[in-house]
């Protein structure tokens, strides 16, 4: 059934309809989307206050009702300051989390969610996630319904404050697996994309033929004039259509996505497209964290969902301007607490004082997040490593291999290196992992699937989880 036509209706009645369509299976999502609109009314000191009561509600909860943190003895004093109590909470690594998974799960949940393999027997409840292994070690984590829709809340915040709030169209340069498995879209999702306004590409691919399709979407749709995108996936298709000499489309706003916004990406989207671009900040495992405002004077933390601290070495406090490790807390997550959760990346915080968007959310001033090479197809065109991560971290993890990396040796030649954590149904887990691969590259891509006792660290002593061989050797 064509349900096209839904995208053609007026931006406040799709908006209508989208929150009635989800509060009939079961998502409060409307609720969220006014609470956090709430949150940005405050002044300074009501901020502090009710950030305050969120943290400590959250801290409270964790040590009566999560296994784990009951176990590390700890005691909020009287009177003692929801940001002190957790400063004496230890940083949950991503090695901890994948120990300690069932013993995070609270109480309530424990008989439901035994392991990351674990699935809700309601229709809209907690649900397992799985990250996309950017570190080389897929993880799993739960969000339950309260941060199911507390995390789609902040993703609608994060698009109005990029330009194009629910109800406006705009294009999504996303990675989809049912496109590049050939799989038909269900029919919920067709309903629920055209609501939102989505015109979609698939970022996964991007070799010539599809980038052509994804430039004659956008100059086919002039009267859209905003993009969401992978900032990797987005940064390759505007240098296509740089380097092919096409002619220009404008473009008013692009959220940059899933990746670290390089000077020089950054710098090829508002060269190519003339759009103002926003760096937005998150993971599959946090939800959206942080976006930039109007002012690109930094990115606004959601207070409403997290709590984030930049720490040093000594899990100390960072002054601002000086970088540190980002640690996370789920404000929103009481079903699988997540506190301090040293999420992989490097910030600094902004130089305290208003921002000129009068947004009071507190500004990070930059991410440095990992930054994964790009690989270099055959015709010339860069593509995005993106979807390996998703295969062997979401869509094909079965918790059978350990760390992982994928280097590309040559223009059509590829090794993947694994570490397995056991073998009962290893082959058809790489089997899967081969076909998708080919999906993606194309029949002719030679994969080498090479198990090894270890990942060897770059010269400079970072693990690398996508190389580009070739890129590299032309630097």
């Amino acid at each position: 059934m064509n349900v096209e036509w839904i995208s053609r209706l007026p931006g406040p009645l799709r908006a209508g309809l989208y929150f009635a369509s989800q509060h009939a299976i079961g998502s409060r999502i409307h609720a969220r989307w006014r609470d956090l609109q709430r949150w940005t009314k405050f002044s300074n000191t009501e901020l502090d206050e009710n950030i305050d009561a969120r943290l400590g509600s959250l801290l409270d909860a964790a040590v009566a009702h999560s296994a784990h943190y009951r176990s590390l003895g700890l005691i909020r004093a009287p009177a003692e300051a929801a940001r002190d109590f957790l400063g004496r909470f230890p940083v949950l690594s991503r090695e901890k989390l994948r120990e300690q998974f069932p013993n995070l799960v609270t109480d309530g949940l424990r008989p439901e969610i035994t392991s990351p393999a674990s699935v809700a027997r309601k229709g809209y409840d907690w649900l397992v996630v799985k990250t996309g292994g950017t570190t080389g070690v897929p993880t799993a984590v739960v969000h339950d319904a309260l941060f199911r829709d507390s995390g789609r809340a902040t993703r609608l915040f994060s698009q109005q404050m990029c330009g194009f709030p629910l109800g406006k169209r705009y294009f999504r340069l996303w990675g989809s697996e049912q496109d590049l498995m050939q799989q038909h879209e269900k029919f919920d999702r067709r309903v629920l994309r055209n609501l939102l306004g989505e015109i979609p590409m698939n970022a996964f691919r991007a070799r010539e033929a599809e980038l052509s399709q994804h430039y004659r979407t956008i100059t086919s749709h002039p009267e859209i004039q905003h993009l969401m995108a992978y900032v990797d996936a987005a940064a390759s298709l505007g240098s296509f259509i740089e380097d092919r000499n096409r002619e220009r489309p404008q473009l008013k706003t692009i959220m940059a996505c899933a990746g670290t916004v390089t000077a020089e990406w950054r710098a090829i989207l508002q060269r190519v497209f003339s759009a103002d671009v926003f760096d937005k900040y998150g993971s599959r495992e946090c939800a959206d964290i942080a976006c930039e405002c109007t002012a690109h004077s930094g990115l606004h933390v959601y207070s409403p969902n997290v709590f984030v601290e930049v720490v040093d070495d000594q899990n100390h406090a960072c002054p601002p301007g000086v970088t540190g490790r980002i640690l996370v807390t789920l404000l929103n997550n009481p079903g699988f607490p997540m506190i301090r959760y040293a999420i992989g990346d490097l910030g600094a915080w902004a130089a305290p004082g208003s921002c000129a968007c009068e947004l009071r959310f507190p500004r990070l001033a930059s991410i440095q997040g990992r930054e994964d090479d790009m690989l270099l197809m055959p015709d010339g065109t860069l593509f995005s490593s993106a979807f390996i991560r998703h295969f062997v971290g979401v869509s094909l993890n079965r918790q059978l291999i350990r760390e992982w990396q994928f280097e590309q040796t040559a223009g059509n030649t590829f090794v993947f290196r694994y570490i397995p954590f056991g073998r009962d149904g290893l082959d058809q887990n790489l089997s899967q992992l081969r076909a998708a691969f080919a999906k993606a590259l194309g029949a002719s891509a030679q994969i080498e699937f090479k198990e090894v006792a270890e990942i060897p660290p770059s010269a400079t002593g970072k693990t690398l989880w996508i190389i580009n061989r070739m890129k590299r050797e032309h630097r």
